[in-house]
């Protein structure tokens, strides 16, 4: 009874402990952003680059040789970084209402992929990221692997452009059948690329943003190097990395309702870390996940659509 007592409360103190990094959401309008007319159809691509500079484009029609073609260039100002309210557009180009051609938007909402601005002068325009670069989150994982009839699991970051792709993946993973935590080998982690047809086996791939991306990466890469400097929180690797999980996957709603959440805490409603031993906890909870997510998995065809769109094109 005391040693059951002792692993409930290392389960409760790893499961309330804070994430790291949670600090809100702070706007980034660094990036390309399409922006549209709520009442028309045309559209004209923005470029904003950190030196506080802007180029405006036009999109492109359809058609083999369209291209977008540069209708203006100028200058940028955010009354806040992070939180702005309001934006200062100077526009070096003609047919500008302005006389010094100086544009004044309040921003009336946003988000890390959208925001809307908006003035007495000037139409509601709805500005939408567009990024080549397509990013990924995985939660793989397999059962009847250790002992005790647990498995690995871990979560899988993916970024690439279609051209080159970058995989980071860190958790418990298994090395002659005993589990061990920290990066995870490529020739272990590849196993869990791919849907699998066996029970014992889960997978949800999700389709991020680039903040959301960017957050799990952070608090991946903090855990990896806990592993490699031997400070990790608890003795038991399977405690860490239930933290781990719920930091990656907790920061994905930070800055809204992007995904459906199991409250992992271990109060009266968990039932998988009630019910579970924590070397099952992680695997049982990406399984509910998956549950709650079924819509927004990407399955395999679809992600090799995405991944290497030459070979849809060669399909096709």
């Amino acid at each position: 009874m005391k040693r059951l007592a002792l692993i409930s409360s290392l389960i409760l103190m790893c499961l309330t402990a804070p994430a790291f990094g949670q600090t809100g959401c702070e706007f980034n309008i660094v990036g390309t952003w399409k922006a549209t007319s709520i009442n028309s159809v045309s559209s004209v691509i923005y470029r904003f680059e950190p030196d506080g500079t802007i180029t405006m484009t036009s999109l492109p029609n359809s058609g083999q040789d369209s291209k977008s073609k540069e209708i203006a260039r100028g200058t940028y100002k955010l009354d806040n970084a992070k939180s702005p309210q309001s934006i200062l557009l100077k526009i070096n180009g003609e047919d500008f209402d302005s006389p010094d051609r100086t544009i004044s938007v309040k921003i009336i909402k946003y988000g890390e992929t959208s925001f809307t601005t908006g003035s007495t002068d000037y139409d509601t325009l709805e500005w939408e990221r567009m990024d080549a670069t397509r990013y990924f989150l995985v939660l793989a994982g397999r059962n009847g692997v250790f002992y005790d009839r647990s498995g690995p699991t871990f979560p899988i970051l993916i970024k690439t452009d279609g051209r080159e792709t970058q995989v980071d993946a860190v958790g418990v993973y298994s090395r002659d059948n005993k589990p061990l935590f920290g990066t995870v080998p490529a020739e272990l982690r590849d196993e869990f690329m791919k849907e699998s047809r066996n029970a014992s086996d889960v997978m949800l791939r999700l389709e991020i943003s680039a903040p959301q991306y960017e957050r799990g990466l952070k608090a991946m890469r903090t855990w990896d190097r806990r592993a490699k400097e031997g400070d990790l929180l608890y003795p038991n690797v399977f405690m860490d990395n239930i933290l781990l999980v719920k930091q990656v996957t907790e920061t994905l709603n930070q800055c809204g309702t992007t995904v459906k959440l199991y409250r992992l805490d271990a109060g009266g409603y968990d039932y998988i870390s009630n019910d579970n031993p924590p070397s099952l906890t992680a695997y049982f909870y990406f399984k509910e996940l998956k549950r709650l997510n079924e819509s927004l998995h990407i399955p395999d065809v679809r992600f090799q659509e995405i991944t290497h769109p030459a070979a849809k094109q060669a399909r096709q």
